[in-house]
């Protein structure tokens, strides 16, 4: 069982993506904004934090700088339905401990084998090898 928060600020695409995971008996820790995912992170022990990049109080992108210095063992990755260049970009920017940027609309079980396998691999390989081939993969693909 994965210990995960998840902030998205769309009440129906975080309670669909919150129920699929949870049927595979994930935890889930849902945030409704940047803010409330640092409180979170500050109570709470997680495996693994998906943020949505635009949301009201604080970003994804700042809540993911404070998050990465605060917690620098947990993976990060963003889970947004933009997908150019340059928000990908400032994604990766953020910190070193951002793993991974998946573009929606993604299928709920495309969701699972996503964060399983990323965390997976943060696991078996480390966050920079994930980080480096992920960050290459998106980039190349919004370019």
């Amino acid at each position: 069982m994965l210990n995960i928060l998840y902030a998205e600020d769309d009440q129906d695409c975080r309670e669909l993506f919150s129920f699929v995971l949870q049927q595979r008996g994930h935890k889930i820790h849902e945030a409704v904004n940047g803010a409330q995912a640092v409180q979170i992170m500050r109570e709470e022990a997680v495996d693994l934090v998906i943020l949505d990049t635009r949301m009201p109080m604080m970003s994804g992108y700042d809540a993911a700088q404070i998050i990465a210095r605060e917690q620098p063992q947990v993976p990060i990755a963003f889970f947004s339905a933009k997908g150019m260049h340059l928000e990908i970009t400032q994604a990766f920017a953020c910190s070193e401990h951002v793993v991974d940027y998946l573009v929606k609309p993604v299928l709920p079980n495309q969701l699972v084998i996503w964060v399983e396998s990323t965390l997976q691999g943060c696991l078996n390989r480390g966050m920079a090898d994930i980080r480096e081939e992920n960050m290459a993969r998106e980039l190349v693909a919004a370019g």
